[in-house]
């Protein structure tokens, strides 16, 4: 964890010396959240194993994490969570000027890449809501730092939920992504709704003003 800090400061001109004690408390509260969350939900657990999970699964499986990472780092602002499925987009991930996470779940191959993508943008998300970050959105210099440390932090969230599952958890993250829509014909509908209308928000919002995380084919 000393090491990432001190690969946030190298690399980003964001984090200076000066925040280097600041770098290092949010990695542990990190992990320690995110292995709390999997050590004490069994269902969670066994959700981070699945290669069938729905997207109302994925979404929830996606809020839990976050939420427990935001409340432990002292962030107050409910940050919600949108799977999307759209093809011919090639982001992973998006945080919206609308403050919410979108996952585009057909660019998401397995669960670590949910798990990458969703801490990349939880970074942006803890952004929006820290004041005390010298950032400025106009500046490319600063945007280009703000990705790499969030691909940084997308990294480190990957490991910690990769290591809780496989120590605290039901075993080896998922490897692959089934896009399962659901069992029945009544939770097809409704997953089919669901990222239907999460399409529909995600079409609305400029994608200018928010942060994305990208699949390069």
């Amino acid at each position: 964890m000393i090491t990432s800090a001190i690969q946030q400061i190298v690399n980003t001109d964001r984090t200076e010396l000066k925040d280097f004690f600041s770098e290092v408390d949010k990695l542990p509260k990190t992990d320690e959240a995110v292995t709390a969350k999997i050590a004490n939900n069994p269902k969670l657990a066994k959700a981070l194993t699945d290669p069938n999970l729905t997207p109302t699964q994925k979404q929830q499986l996606a809020t839990e994490l976050v939420s427990s990472v935001m409340v432990e780092l002292g962030y107050t602002q409910a940050v919600d969570i949108k799977l999307i499925a759209d093809s011919q987009d090639n982001r992973k991930g998006h945080y919206g000027e609308d403050n919410n996470i979108y996952l585009n779940d057909v660019n998401l191959n397995n669960t670590k890449d949910l798990a990458t993508t969703l801490g990349h943008e939880t970074s942006h998300a803890i952004d929006n809501q820290d004041p005390s970050i010298n950032t400025n959105p106009q500046n490319n210099t600063s945007k280009a730092d703000n990705e790499i440390y969030a691909q940084n932090y997308g990294d480190d969230f990957k490991d910690y939920v990769e290591f809780a599952s496989e120590n605290y958890g039901d075993g080896n993250l998922a490897d692959t992504n089934n896009n399962n829509l659901g069992n029945t014909p009544a939770e097809i509908q409704r997953n089919t709704n669901l990222i239907s209308n999460n399409n529909q928000d995600y079409a609305r919002i400029d994608k200018s003003k928010g942060e994305d995380f990208c699949f390069w084919h």
